[in-house]
């Protein structure tokens, strides 16, 4: 328990520090955070996700999860296509990046890197839904699919 504390004030303090430090021209309508679900390895986790846009096209996506018996945290860096919204319709963001994953708990902790794509759907202009799959790439860890809600700020 105090470990997933741990995390989430860190998670806390690095979506404030990066807030602050962004360009404002980046951080317009491009920041989430919410809710988030990540299935694999036959268990189904709950935790939070973030992001924030660096630039028109690169995000800053830190996460923190909480499986049973410890806590993993960590941030992938994504490159967004940005694809023009013609009409009405959600608006969908694909994105690629790779990710690095700190597992702690049972007094141990392993780190992994992943490699990450997924989407943004923006269903309103406050509310953006994302699917994303993880594939790490260091074998004995299995594929998650993440998938959330952001609210913007």
């Amino acid at each position: 328990m105090k470990r997933n504390i741990v995390a989430l004030v860190m998670l806390c303090y690095s979506v404030a520090a990066f807030g602050m430090s962004a360009p404002a021209r980046a951080q317009m309508g491009q920041n989430t955070i919410g809710p988030s679900l990540a299935i694999g390895g036959g268990s189904t986790t709950i935790g939070i996700d973030s992001k924030f846009g660096v630039s028109d096209n690169l995000s800053l996506r830190p996460f923190v999860y909480f499986p049973s018996g410890g806590t993993v945290f960590g941030s992938a860096l994504t490159y967004d296509f940005n694809l023009t919204n013609t009409g009405n319709k959600v608006q969908i963001t694909p994105f690629v990046g790779g990710a690095v994953d700190i597992g702690t708990g049972g007094g141990s902790s392993n780190t992994v890197v992943s490699f990450v794509g997924g989407a943004d759907f923006d269903v309103t202009e406050a509310v953006q839904l994302k699917a994303a799959l993880a594939v790490p790439l260091s074998s004995g860890y299995s594929t998650d699919v993440r998938l959330g809600a952001g609210f913007r700020f």
